[in-house]
């Protein structure tokens, strides 16, 4: 085969499989928002109160297992940790994070207003067989595996959000729930198991550090805050209904971040690798999503309000594109943490933090308090967080580049 018919099906091959975990991250997306709507039909107030509250704490205790995802695909793609090693690596974690929320499930139960403190240890039980499936996914990132990774994406899907819902449909309440969620990971980890199972066999030797994992996500649940912050900004901030108005925004500024997730994920392997050219093709990729999101919002304005809300928030239609021009900003701070990560920089979670807090200072001491204000705030961290990103990846570029230069030349 010549080199142009190769690259030419690597790149088919690649595209394949980009297609197939974005599918399946879609999917995943789905099955979660069914869930949520769920709650809304079968629960009572309170006890779907209860429940999203779980909810938002799984996503936070499960952030784990995106740091351990992202750490055993930089790995694996750079074969300098034992796969098996690695797994228990993440059963370790995945254990304490379960350990530190049963411990902590009667002050939980008293904090939310649980009916007892059996829904908190659900989440518990939840949380660790979820987490621990974190390991796998990133074994077949690393190796580029994505068929796999794609299956077990939809498997761990269906069993968070679609256990969930069984529980939910049996028990109508929010610890049957989260006992669904629990059975369903469970299941999800045996298969991830047999899923893993080629790369598992394959040789490397060392380990992660624990600080490196943690590092990770710290870095993700960063992301996460920032992602989400200008939303509690805004609740804190603005009037009852107003605030209603602006969670209506953020919707589009999560489609906006989430959309060109897959490409990050795709990506990463290569970027562990030191492969320049796919942190480059990965970013224009990433930022003309983005453009295209943000222009669709000023063409069609309304109805992205009418997708996203009801016509009573018609009013949106003017500042719709600051949301989804934060969002396309977001996407790109992804990216470029995931390359840092992949680089083997430290502290890289420091800037998005420092990030949160100037967010935060900008909110709350622009007066008067507006939706508009609170957007363009919005807008303007992720403008500077780009910013800031592009410029710690060219001095972290060139400082390595000057670290090899003296290296080749005594070679």
């Amino acid at each position: 085969m010549s080199a142009p018919q190769s690259t030419s099906s690597a790149a088919a091959r690649f595209a394949a499989g980009a297609t197939l975990v974005a599918a399946a991250a879609m999917a995943a997306n789905v099955l979660a928002y069914g869930l949520r709507l769920g709650g809304n039909w079968l629960l009572d107030t309170d006890e779907n109160g209860a429940l999203g509250a779980l909810i938002a704490l799984l996503t936070v205790a499960t952030v784990l297992q995106v740091g351990t995802q992202t750490v055993a695909a930089v790995r694996t793609a750079k074969g300098t940790s034992d796969p098996d090693r690695l797994v228990t690596t993440g059963i370790r974690l995945s254990v304490a994070t379960s350990a530190v929320l049963v411990l902590a499930s009667p002050v939980l139960a008293a904090v939310l207003h649980l009916p007892s403190v059996w829904p908190a240890v659900a989440l518990a039980a939840a949380v660790g067989p979820l987490n621990a499936a974190g390991i796998h996914l990133g074994l077949l990132q690393g190796a580029e595996r994505f068929g796999r990774l794609a299956i077990l994406t939809g498997v761990v899907a269906v069993g968070r959000s679609g256990g969930g819902l069984i529980g939910l449909v049996l028990g109508r309440s929010a610890f049957w729930t989260l006992l669904g969620v629990a059975v369903g990971g469970a299941l999800a980890l045996v298969a991830a198991y047999a899923l893993s199972r080629p790369v598992r066999q394959a040789s490397g030797v060392g380990s992660p550090r624990i600080g490196e994992v943690l590092g990770a996500c710290s870095a993700m649940l960063a992301m996460l805050a920032l992602v989400n912050a200008d939303l509690l900004l805004a609740r804190a901030v603005l009037p009852a209904e107003v605030s209603g108005e602006y969670a209506v925004g953020a919707i589009l500024t999560n489609a906006a971040y989430w959309a060109p997730q897959v490409v990050a994920v795709v990506a990463l392997p290569r970027l562990a690798q030191g492969q320049r050219r796919a942190l480059l093709v990965s970013g224009l990729v990433v930022a003309t999503t983005g453009l295209i999101g943000v222009l669709a919002t000023v063409v069609a304005g309304d109805l992205a309000v009418r997708v996203a809300g009801k016509g009573e928030y018609a009013g949106l239609a003017d500042e719709v594109w600051l949301f989804a021009a934060a969002g396309a900003g977001w996407a790109l701070v992804n990216l470029f943490l995931t390359a840092r990560i992949a680089a083997g920089y430290r502290w890289v979670a420091a800037p998005l933090w420092a990030a949160a807090a100037v967010e935060a200072v900008a909110v709350l001491t622009w007066r008067p308090y507006s939706l508009t204000h609170t957007a363009v705030v919005a807008l303007a961290t992720a403008v500077g967080s780009v910013l800031v990103a592009v410029v710690l990846l060219r001095v972290g570029s060139a400082a390595a580049h000057r670290v090899a230069e003296p290296a080749t030349l005594a070679g």
